[in-house]
């Protein structure tokens, strides 16, 4: 499958996934940085909105199924220079029609970037 062009556009990456986890890497691109030279707040949640969304499909039945953000929280721990981050994101909760995650963006020392909370639509594939 083709990674959709935002992927691209933010250098996302999948560099682990577990049963309810994923790890997913951004190297921020030029136009991804402020102008005082720190990651963009808004390039920063698209990356967790993206993260929390792969551990959650992880967790999804099949192809059909589908994601919706329905709210997504993220605060701001520190600015940063570092273009590599990485966002661990796990599920904490999921039923059939609603997911909850949460994750948290790392610079390459292991320095809290970023955390994020966020709530999901899911819609299942009908049942056969």
């Amino acid at each position: 499958m083709d990674l959709p062009d935002f992927w691209r556009a933010l250098g996302l990456t999948i560099v682990e996934t577990g049963e309810d986890t994923a790890v997913l890497e951004m190297a921020s691109p030029d136009w991804a940085m402020s102008p005082f030279g720190t990651v963009h707040g808004g390039a920063i949640s698209m990356f967790c909105d993206t993260a929390l969304a792969v551990a959650i499909a992880r967790r999804l039945d099949g192809p059909e199924d589908r994601i919706a953000t329905h709210q997504l929280s993220v605060s701001y721990a520190a600015f940063t220079t570092e273009r590599v981050l990485r966002c661990h994101a796990r599920v904490v909760s999921l039923t059939r029609t609603v997911a909850v995650a949460d994750g948290e963006v790392r610079d390459a020392t292991g320095r809290l970037i970023a955390k994020a909370l966020g709530s999901f639509g899911i819609r299942r594939r009908p049942a056969p």
